[in-house]
């Protein structure tokens, strides 16, 4: 069951791979077009998600046991740890974040509302298969970040470890959601919900960016 979990996984997340131009910000920052003061509205709102987001599970904890438990306790840690990262950040750039408008900000509490919302009513087998899917190309767009900031903006390792962080993708993770859905494969549970909660978990990351990047201009 392992094995067939690993391939539902790895066959979500081919399918969620993004294309050219899906994701505005980090084109941006390779390009070398990223305002600077654009980076201090994105710190203000990765803090926003970040403390939206261990919230919400610890509360997907709350409502599981065993594995499924460990696995969301492991990602509220994980929110705790980047919470702490992130002023090293913003402390690499001067200024105060430009405010948001009030639709752009809407817009980029979109996805850690939806978490939300998923941490309430959601089946937390398909949360793990949600997130799982999606982790390889969230990993993979914090890398050309880190990259692209370093290269323009010249951001130093301390500066950098939250974005660094977040670009390497964790096995341990992975294989401890294949197991967890495993389980649940041989107790009768389908992906179907879960491949659609995949999808939305996407669209609402790529609203996050892509209106950071619209705010920009």
């Amino acid at each position: 069951m392992t094995d067939h979990a690993r391939q539902l996984l790895a066959t979500a997340t081919d399918q969620l791979a993004p294309a050219p131009g899906d994701n505005a910000f980090t084109e941006l920052a390779a390009r070398g077009e990223l305002a600077r003061h654009t980076m201090l509205t994105y710190v203000a709102a990765e803090t926003v998600i970040f403390t939206s987001d261990q919230g919400s599970f610890l509360t997907l904890a709350g409502r599981s046991a065993g594995a499924e438990r460990q696995f969301f306790l492991g990602l509220a840690m994980g929110e705790t740890m980047g919470l702490a990262a992130l002023p090293a950040l913003a402390n690499a750039y001067e200024g105060t974040a430009p405010p948001l408008d009030a639709e752009a900000d809407a817009l980029c509490r979109a996805y850690p509302s939806y978490v939300g919302w998923l941490a309430l009513n959601a089946d937390p087998a398909d949360v793990v298969f949600g997130l799982l899917a999606n982790f390889p190309h969230w990993c993979q767009g914090f890398a050309v970040l880190a990259k692209a900031l370093r290269q323009h903006h010249g951001l130093d390792d301390a500066a950098a470890a939250f974005l660094d962080a977040l670009s390497v993708p964790n096995p341990q993770l992975q294989e401890q959601g294949a197991g967890i859905l495993a389980d649940r494969l041989a107790g009768g549970w389908k992906p179907d919900t879960a491949r659609s909660y995949a999808r939305l978990l996407r669209s609402y990351d790529l609203l996050f960016w892509n209106t950071l990047a619209a705010s920009q201009r």
